[in-house]
């Protein structure tokens, strides 16, 4: 993780804290129809903020979809000079300014338009598309009750119920305007021996194509074909491919190796953030526009593409970084589309060896690995997506740091879903042992701050960890560690490493 580019600052006392916002003058916020939210026309004289809805100027705001918390603007010169517009369907009307929200309701439809305030000084704001499931999040899974101590928060078995598989992965897209899908990959992916390939990799030329870049380009060119909607599978026959891979476009993919050994594919390459870049070298879903590459530019694998997936097969950044700095980015995959399945496939690395992103910094794109490996030893994990590691073994491997970090999610504050990690395995090379801390939050600048969710839950941990302390003390902004100020959190958990 390049801390230079993870680097914060606050302005004021203007932060985000667990899914509550506060402002003031020095936020810089506007308040003149400044708004939170999706599908809504805000007014020129308030400030509104809604999950669905608009604000209207100088008046009442509409509804939020399920009818809850949706915080009235503050109009021209009077609180009340608009009327209530009704809540979404199953929630009540958001009163005016200075009341309290209305309650949360069930699936909210579209919100009506908010009327005209009497000292306001704009027209009514728009009526405010309602997303579907898009309601708010309940206050027990925003602020989880906890227990344990203030170095170790550990969520009680009522709060628990909040942070599964399921309640990860059901919601996507913009945040204010999620679309509840209840996507659930956790049945896992067909056996390799039942799928049929439409491409097939094979370095001795034996296939279709001898390098992986080649099949996915094909499989690309599908969408311009009647079957554009159908999934691509490619076979990669055993070998070693050193390649830069690049997954876009609309078709969906499956690249998956025949055996069940990971070890038996691997695409690997060694680009690292700050190498010179070599055009004819680079990862096509992410151009460089410096002289060198960054972060996400020392991807060996890339996948923008929504419902990807791969199986049975390894994927690494062999760039050796202790023979620089102790401090070099190198990374291995990087995925940014939602819905994403990686299952008994192994990631290695050293420094930021996974990379969960989305397409934008308030939106929400999920990713499911299964049974699989990711290795590194600082921040290797990291990224704002919602990721969830479901009977994975997450090693931290040895000869370069002993002190760093397993994870780093860099969660908008409005969503209560990073990284959840359960039934799962965190391990160390041997030689580790009492150094190293399970995670700490990106205070990424380019969103929301304070940054960051995670949960490692019903996993075993081993005893490399600082058990009395297992959280970083600080962010990667430096703001120290907090139960109030952080959302990490652990439950259930076994092994010398868990909690006393």
């Amino acid at each position: 993780m390049n801390h230079s580019l993870r680097s914060t600052h606050f302005r004021g006392t203007c932060f985000l804290v667990a899914g509550f916002l506060a402002s003031s003058a020095a936020c810089g916020s506007s308040n003149s129809g400044a708004r939170l939210g999706s599908g809504g026309t805000p007014g020129s004289g308030g400030v509104g903020i809604a999950t669905g809805g608009a604000s209207a100027s100088g008046g009442a705001t509409v509804g939020s979809t399920g009818g809850g918390n949706a915080t009235p603007g503050s109009g021209g010169g009077t609180s009340s000079g608009g009327a209530t517009a009704p809540g979404g369907n199953g929630g009540s009307a958001v009163t005016p300014a200075g009341s309290s929200a209305g309650a949360t309701g069930a699936t909210g439809a579209t919100g009506a338009a908010g009327a005209a305030g009497t000292a306001g000084t704009g027209a009514a704001g728009s009526a405010g598309a309602g997303g579907p499931g898009s309601t708010p999040f309940p206050a027990a899974c925003v602020t989880p009750a906890v227990t344990g101590s203030a170095t170790r928060p550990l969520l009680t078995d009522t709060s628990a119920e909040c942070f599964t598989i399921k309640k990860y992965l059901a919601q996507a897209g913009p945040i204010g305007a999620l679309v509840t899908d209840n996507w659930d990959p956790s049945a896992g992916l067909p056996d390799a021996a039942t799928l049929t390939p439409t491409f097939t990799v094979a370095a001795d030329g034996s296939g279709t194509h001898t390098t992986v870049q080649a099949a996915v380009t094909a499989a690309k060119a599908m969408g311009a074909t009647a079957a554009g909607t159908a999934r691509a599978y490619i076979l990669v026959t055993p070998g070693t491919y050193r390649e830069l891979v690049c997954v876009d476009g609309t078709v969906p993919m499956t690249i998956y190796g025949a055996g069940k050994d990971p070890t038996q594919v691997t695409i690997a390459f060694d680009n690292y953030n700050g190498k010179t870049v070599d055009p004819l070298q680079t990862n096509g879903c992410n151009i460089p526009t410096t002289p060198t590459y960054g972060t996400s530019g020392s991807s060996t694998f890339f996948v923008k593409s929504a419902g990807f997936q791969a199986m049975n097969l390894t994927i690494a950044n062999d760039f050796n970084e202790g023979a620089i700095t102790a401090n070099i980015q190198a990374v291995a995959l990087t995925t940014q589309g939602d819905q994403g399945v990686f299952q008994n496939v192994r990631l290695l690395g050293n420094q930021d060896t996974l990379q969960v992103k989305s397409a934008a910094v308030t939106t929400i794109a999920r990713v499911y690995f299964k049974n699989s490996t990711i290795a590194g030893d600082t921040d290797f994990i990291f990224g704002r997506a919602a990721a969830v590691f479901d009977g994975c073994t997450i090693n931290y491997v040895a000869g370069r740091k002993t002190n760093s970090t397993y994870i780093a999610p860099s969660t908008e504050t409005l969503h209560p879903y990073g990284f959840l990690i359960i039934n799962s395995m965190l391990t160390a090379d041997p030689g580790i042992a009492g150094t190293t801390y399970l995670g700490r939050a990106w205070d990424d600048s380019s969103g929301t701050m304070p940054n960051g969710q995670g949960v490692i839950r019903n996993s075993q941990i081993g005893a490399q960890i600082v058990v009395a302390a297992p959280w970083a003390p600080a962010a990667t902004s430096n703001r120290g560690f907090s139960t109030s100020g952080n959302r990490l959190y652990e439950y259930q958990n076994t092994g010398p490493g868990a909690a006393p």
